[in-house]
């Protein structure tokens, strides 16, 4: 059996964009996106978006990490949706809407750039957790799917948090982790430890909900651009109002056939 596929990067977070017409159903969906994604025995991606038609005109997408588990929101995912639909179906668009999982999500074409718009309602809930004798304060928002955070003053390694403080925190609250150090009212780095993924060089839906968390903390101004440093590059996002306007490019990789 042959599965046609491309493979696209928004900011180092890459994923197979694969169209559900496709697949075979009789195939279980998260074995395969498995080992599709394995980077020895696959094609090596962050996961795969299955891109459907089930409820038109609105394109659907059903996301997977890359060990098969199913997620119900991916932002850079939504990113490189919206880049393949506009080059191809929608040449003459500018603006589209996306229903994943979570709910429906409008993206803009500009300037090259996508932009997803996030609407964050729910409101951060705090707590204080012990590990390796010292105490962490998190924050955790579900925007779609559930994240953590915890503030970096420059106590807490890179190392550290990937190997240990990170992999800990995402088992046992069951969410994607993100580690923020604030640079600037204007500018702000994370490391994000993600469910299903392990560490990535870029989580969108974790840049989204760590500006708002910073915007309630003060820490960034609203109605500004804010420059966002990942592990995959430089991205950009906006608060306005109760939305964040995450902007950056995705990039066409590779297309190909994988053979099951």
């Amino acid at each position: 059996m042959e599965i046609p596929f491309v493979k696209f990067e928004a900011n180092g977070n890459n994923y197979l964009l694969i169209l559900d017409e496709c697949v075979n159903k009789n195939l279980h969906i998260g074995r395969l996106i498995e080992k599709m994604s394995n980077k020895n025995f696959g094609i090596g991606s962050d996961g795969a978006l299955i891109l459907s038609n089930k409820y038109r005109p609105i394109p659907y997408v059903k996301i997977y990490n890359s060990d098969g588990s199913k997620a119900s929101l991916c932002v850079n995912g939504l990113r490189i949706v919206s880049k393949y639909l506009f080059d191809t179906k929608y040449k003459e668009k500018q603006k589209l809407k996306i229903k994943t999982d979570s709910g429906i999500y409008e993206t803009m074409n500009t300037l090259n750039n996508i932009i997803v718009k996030v609407k964050i309602s729910n409101t951060f809930k705090e707590e204080n957790y012990y590990f390796y004798g010292k105490k962490f304060h998190l924050y955790f928002l579900n925007i779609g799917n559930n994240h953590l955070y915890l503030i970096n003053n420059g106590d807490i390694g890179y190392h550290f948090f990937k190997r240990t403080l990170g992999r800990h925190l995402c088992q046992h609250f069951n969410c994607n982790v993100g580690l923020i150090t604030p640079n600037n009212p204007n500018s702000f780095s994370i490391i994000t430890y993600e469910k299903g993924s392990k560490l990535t060089l870029s989580c969108g839906s974790n840049i989204c909900g760590a500006t708002m968390l910073l915007k309630e903390i003060d820490k960034i101004n609203e109605d500004e651009e804010i420059e966002v440093e990942t592990l995959g590059g430089l991205t950009t996002v906006q608060i306005i109002h109760d939305e964040v306007l995450y902007c950056g490019k995705a990039r066409l990789v590779c297309k190909g056939t994988y053979y099951v």
